[in-house]
């Protein structure tokens, strides 16, 4: 067979000048004074993104390092450049919503960049097969979505499209929990994440371009939960999923959040695992003042899977301010209430505790409340289910307000009315109380305490019996 030398140069040339005649193409203004078609580290992004793509892509843009622009870069930037035409679809060409639709469409494909390589590298390896009967021209296929449409019914192993050996990675992952059904493994670096979650899940931790490993791993580890009947199943039938609790982040193979209350109900077994992992990760933000904002915050989350026993269990004895609020209303997720709760009996190891607020479904107050000496405000407003509050608050010595506003069937005992009658105690409530009840203030003057309105009258004993007669 003989060579054409031209041939052969032409081509070596024409892929040596691929990244500069793309570069002047779509990065250079073919006008004086107009725009480029696109900036360059898009573009540098675009091909990257392109698993046929040569050459060193770790660290930032400008240290990467293309040497072989890869086949499917310029259907990449096709992709790109027919982003304008779908924020025209929306608004008005150049007018100020169309330019924040187009800015917001470049940012989704940006974002989503490494779930279009990973399509492209199975569909790089589908197209070779007899198996695989979807679209085999790359230019056929008209958006990244329909290229997922083409390759997500194929089942492609992970050995199929990488050549890692495992057991040079053995080092690099850490497995930390295994049974019948689950292997749990924490990926010490970015080779070893992207061997163990590829191919079967869409994590951008499991990417080949576009990885965010260090980005989740410098905060706290992964945790990659692979359920072992579905390995080589494809992410739509995987029930593998990646926790990772320093971002809130918890999600399935599908990269799609998941509700943590049916999880767990779901799969109870790895309930206590992940127990201490919950725990440990609140305690980290738990300081001097807490906040619970149920069921919308992480803690929320933490509560859902072990109750609020356990919460209250994992907070500091140091603590001095906790802020509690509970959503009355159903869960869009769950469609179930927020549940009543009480204050546990060991309330009284918060010696420091100066402010306590709870609101929502507050179900009971413990008699030991009343051994916080250092409590300065007490606020319980909105709690249906409240009824009751101990006599002994009256004997804190350094509480100024007890708000219970909004607690329509809650008695005030009397003595807690008395010490607000001799302005020892603000009372903030709504409803009228109109009992009437005779009491002694610490200077022994009698009193006749009357509570008609928010902030409640008295008159001196003789002045009440007068009035009487």
């Amino acid at each position: 067979m003989a060579f054409n030398f031209r041939e052969i140069l032409t081509n070596l040339i024409i892929e040596d000048s691929r990244y500069d005649i793309l570069m002047k193409k779509y990065t250079e203004p073919k006008k004086k004074g107009k725009k480029a078609a696109m900036d360059k580290d898009h573009l540098i992004d675009l091909m990257t993104a392109d698993p046929t793509t040569k050459g060193d892509f770790e660290g930032d843009r400008d240290t990467r390092d293309v040497t072989k622009v890869g086949a499917y870069t310029n259907w990449l930037v096709k992709q790109w450049m027919g982003l304008p035409q779908e924020a025209d679809k929306e608004y008005a060409y150049g007018s100020p919503d169309w330019g924040v639709a187009l800015e917001r469409l470049q940012n989704l494909f940006m974002e989503d960049l490494y779930k279009t390589t990973e399509d492209l590298e199975k569909f790089h390896h589908l197209k070779k097969t007899k198996k695989y009967k979807g679209q085999k021209d790359i230019g056929q296929i008209k958006s990244v979505a329909d290229l997922y449409d083409n390759v997500k019914d194929y089942k492609v192993s992970k050995d199929e499209l990488t050549k890692t050996k495992a057991e040079r990675l053995r080092d690099d992952v850490e497995k930390v929990y295994e049974d019948d059904k689950w292997r749990i493994l924490i990926p010490k670096s970015k080779e070893a994440s992207c061997h163990y979650g590829g191919g079967d899940t869409r994590w951008c931790t499991a990417s080949k371009s576009s990885n965010y490993y260090d980005h989740y791993a410098k905060q706290g580890p992964l945790y990659m939960m692979m359920y072992k009947e579905d390995a080589g199943k494809s992410p739509s039938e995987n029930r593998s999923h990646q926790f990772h609790f320093e971002s809130n982040s918890f999600y399935n193979a599908e990269d799609r959040g998941i509700e943590l209350g049916p999880f767990f109900a779901t799969y109870p077994e790895l309930k206590p695992f992940f127990k201490d992992k919950f725990a440990s990760y609140l305690k980290k933000d738990f300081g001097k003042q807490v906040q619970l904002r149920y069921p919308n915050d992480t803690m929320s989350k933490y509560i859902a899977i072990y109750g609020f026993d356990e919460f209250f269990e994992a907070l500091p004895e140091t603590l001095e301010r906790l802020d509690v609020e509970i959503s009355n209303s159903r869960s869009s997720n769950d469609n179930q209430k927020s549940p009543a709760f009480r204050l546990p009996d060991d309330i009284a190891r918060f010696k420091n505790l100066e402010m306590l607020h709870i609101e929502g479904m507050l179900s009971e107050l413990p008699d030991d409340l009343g051994q916080l000496e250092n409590l300065q405000f007490i606020s319980i407003p909105n709690n249906p289910n409240l009824v009751h509050i101990p006599e002994v608050i009256a004997d804190l010595p350094n509480l100024e307000v007890l708000n219970v506003k909004n607690n329509g069937k809650m008695v005030i005992p009397h003595k807690i009315m008395l010490k607000v009658a001799c302005g020892d105690l603000v009372l903030i409530k709504t409803q009228p109380d109109k009992s009437f009840g005779i009491g002694e203030c610490s200077n022994g003057e009698k009193i006749v305490v009357n509570y008609v309105d928010d902030q409640g009258d008295y008159k001196s004993y003789d002045e009440a019996q007068n009035s009487l007669t």
